[in-house]
């Protein structure tokens, strides 16, 4: 349910469920007398917050009588309805001619990590008689196999033409990375913005994220802080994660450190629609390690810091390999200084240069000052250049500093005072300000 459809239906802002698009002759639905436009609010005792939540209660369900209800206006409407066998019914229903019950019946055999050659049949049958999100479903089908990804074009094109918002959305995509198509950052922007009208939870989320960066629409904070609030609101975790960061900073929002913190868990917790944005995961453990919108409890933050480090990579979860390194360098960072657990300077260590070896430049910068401070180890200023050369490289202006002075005093490498003023220079690019030079005040 978008801001527009709300606004459609004269629904308050806060307003949530799942609208009813089509209701199945024949079907449950007509029997109990849903009608196009209600809004879903709970299914049984469970709260529906969105298109994702509707679907994991609505389908598989028992055959047993179900209490639903529905917001009708202004109007609270509570009935019971008597689900049926889904498959036998959705069969006939597409028999007849039915496009929903088409493209619901291929839904329902669909299995992205298992394709199935006749979910694709199937789909690509209900996209030619009209279905769009069978042909947003055919389309992502087609691009997920590298020998049929140019095949992908043509449904995702009519996907967005029959108003599909995931259509929409994965057609975005190609445009934004530049794939089987031209790379253009404006049409991407277009059809995001539209995908998230159409109620799309990642086309909100994009859209988001092209405004907050201005690729292809101006940069504007206070719109991608909206983008982003709505995305989250329709399922997006990631989306919650970046609205919590403009909450954090008060960059398009009102500073709000409580706020902040709300968006991180909504990212770390996941839904219906998208695993555990694992990103929300770590800035929840940092405002506990630091008391950002909270009480401070380091204890709590190595708890969390320690479960999503030990997390496996997920696909479907954006950056889970950048922040699952991450939280391994922030845990051995609290064993290294003892912070909400007991100080241990192997652990340290070892988390650290866990982090450095999964590409994270701040696991690198701890490795190097173990090595270079002798904590837990014998000094050993080689090693701790090998370390700051990794975090340099991985963009920590910190580690480029440290190593400059390596090279200007000639510790653990061979003295290079070109060397070292060049990484300087590049510690100043990547914000470390001690490296920048300072302006000769003027006389007054």
């Amino acid at each position: 349910m978008s801001r527009a459809t709300r606004q459609t239906l004269g629904l308050a802002k806060d307003a949530k469920g799942a609208v009813v698009s089509s209701v199945m002759p024949g079907g449950p639905a007509a029997a109990a007398g849903i009608q196009v436009s209600d809004v879903v609010e709970a299914i049984g005792d469970t709260r529906v917050s969105n298109d994702c939540e509707y679907a994991k209660w609505a389908y598989g369900r028992a055959c047993e009588p179900v209490k639903i209800r529905l917001r009708r206006g202004g109007d609270i409407v509570d009935i019971t309805l008597v689900p049926v066998d889904e498959k036998p019914f959705l069969d006939k229903a597409c028999s007849g001619g039915n496009l929903d019950a088409c493209f619901r019946r291929a839904w329902l055999d669909w299995d992205r990590s298992h394709p199935d050659a006749r979910a694709l049949d199937a789909f690509t049958s209900a996209c030619t008689k009209g279905s769009g999100e069978a042909c947003a479903y055919e389309g992502l089908i087609l691009s997920d196999d590298a020998q049929r990804e140019k095949e992908s074009l043509a449904p995702l094109q009519r996907a967005c033409e029959l108003d599909s918002g995931g259509g929409c959305s994965h057609l975005a995509f190609l445009h934004a990375t530049g794939k089987l198509v031209a790379k253009d950052d404006k049409k991407a922007a277009e059809l995001y913005r539209k995908s998230c009208e159409l109620g799309d939870a990642q086309g909100c989320y994009n859209a988001g994220l092209m405004t907050d960066e201005g690729r292809g629409v101006q940069r504007d904070a206070v719109r991608a802080a909206s983008e982003y609030d709505e995305a989250c609101q329709l399922g997006s975790s990631t989306a919650c994660t970046n609205l919590g960061y403009l909450y954090e900073n008060g960059k398009g929002v009102r500073q709000d450190k409580f706020l902040a913190l709300a968006n991180y868990r909504r990212g770390c917790d996941g839904s219906a629609c998208l695993p555990s944005n694992l990103g929300g995961c770590l800035n929840v453990g940092r405002a506990y390690r630091d008391g950002i919108g909270t009480a401070k409890d380091e204890a709590k933050a190595a708890e969390i810091f320690r479960e999503a480090c030990d997390r496996k990579e997920n696909k479907d979860d954006i950056h889970s390999a950048e922040n699952g390194a991450r939280a391994c360098s922030l845990l051995g960072g609290l064993y290294l200084n003892g912070a909400g657990v007991d100080k241990d300077l192997v652990k340290g260590r070892e988390l650290s240069q866990q982090g450095c070896q999964r590409n994270d430049s701040f696991g690198c910068f701890n490795a190097a000052v173990v090595f270079a401070g002798g904590q837990g180890v014998d000094k050993d200023p080689a090693k701790a250049a090998e370390y700051y050369d990794l975090g340099c490289k991985g963009g920590d202006g910190e580690s480029c500093h440290e190593l400059a002075s390596a090279y200007a005093k000639g510790d653990g490498v061979a003295k290079d005072g070109k060397l070292s003023k060049s990484l300087e220079q590049k510690a100043c690019e990547l914000g470390f300000e001690a490296s920048c030079p300072r302006k000769a005040k003027k006389k007054s």
